[in-house]
């Protein structure tokens, strides 16, 4: 399911499941914009008698502002808060999932740019890098410059 928010001039599109939507529209939710990814944060909430604010994916798996365990977005965005895609981590494990790994080629996630997921590789001492505004648009972008270097390997065989 789908909220979109709107901050800075832009709107951004939040993602829970259809099962969290009845406990999160009881509140109400800003964006939160952080060095490594966009996240959602509420206004003013009461939690056990009392008053605080709290990011959407803490919320959502009932991790108190004590609880010092971190979530992971696995796929790096922030705003994506289905279930599917939170695991509870040690702050280690979470800093090294910043960027996503792939087997073939690295996407970045850069909030200081536009276009916020780069991708890069370097294929046959060659470095390829651009930058798209969807995560889905990098992946295809490096699917594709596989697809190019198993061609090219099979070329020189």
């Amino acid at each position: 399911m789908e909220i979109v928010l709107h901050s800075k001039g832009e709107d951004y599109t939040v993602l829970i499941d259809e099962e969290d939507f009845h406990k999160v529209s009881e509140h109400t939710w800003h964006i939160n914009h952080n060095k490594h990814t966009n996240y959602c944060r509420s206004s003013d909430i009461y939690i056990n008698g009392k008053r605080t604010k709290i990011l959407l994916h803490r919320f959502l798996l009932n991790l108190e502002k004590a609880d010092k365990r971190m979530i992971n977005h696995i796929d790096g965005n922030g705003l994506n808060n289905k279930k599917s895609n939170l695991e509870i981590c040690d702050a280690m494990y979470n800093q090294q999932s910043i960027n996503t790994k792939r087997n073939f080629g690295s996407i970045t996630f850069r909030n200081d740019r536009k276009k916020k997921y780069c991708a890069k590789v370097n294929i046959n001492k060659k470095r390829y890098y651009k930058c798209f505004y969807t995560n889905e648009e990098a992946q295809a972008y490096l699917d594709g410059l596989e697809e190019m270097a198993k061609a090219e390997t099979l070329l020189l065989s």
